[in-house]
């Protein structure tokens, strides 16, 4: 029996696209957590990543994020597994925030991911990423945790805050 989904689909999960658009597919991360992929990413990740936007050791401890809480704040969407829209939500700036400076950590870590051809930041919270290779919606969940993570280590570089991680 053959699958009527494509390969970019993931497999009993069904798409969150607010425009019903055919062959469109949306997921939040966090309904993909229990695939292999985006399970190792998570097991990457640290347990919290504190709030780097604040001088303040209780904000930034507020403002923290779990790999759950980051989960539900990272979207992936396409309709052709190699042409993918990522969004995330207001907490994550919190983590990965570079404020007025010209660097792009998000952009950049994303263009460090395997089999990536292009990033575009196109507005605050969305990218446009090419592929070379057609992904599955869980794989690419997966370079977008890996992301946050890399980004959020980078921001906390350049502030001068030593993580444990």
């Amino acid at each position: 029996m053959t699958s009527d989904l494509p390969a970019y689909a993931v497999p009993g999960v069904d798409s969150e696209d607010p425009t019903a658009t055919p062959g469109y597919f949306f997921y939040r991360v966090d309904r993909l957590a229990d695939f292999p992929p985006v399970a190792a990413a998570i097991g990457r990740a640290p347990s919290v990543l504190p709030a780097i936007c604040s001088d303040n050791s209780a904000m930034r401890e507020a403002f923290a994020q779990s790999p759950a809480a980051l989960c539900q704040q990272l979207w992936v969407g396409t309709d052709d597994g190699l042409r993918w829209e990522l969004s995330f939500g207001d907490g994550v700036k919190f983590i990965v925030d570079t404020g007025d400076e010209p660097v792009d950590l998000l952009r950049d870590a994303l263009v460090a991911q395997p089999g990536v051809s292009s990033v575009e930041h196109y507005c605050d919270e969305n990218f446009t990423v090419q592929t070379a290779r057609v992904l599955r919606a869980d794989e690419m969940a997966a370079y977008f945790i890996d992301t946050v993570v890399t980004a959020h280590r980078e921001f906390a570089s350049s502030q001068g805050i030593d993580l444990p991680y």
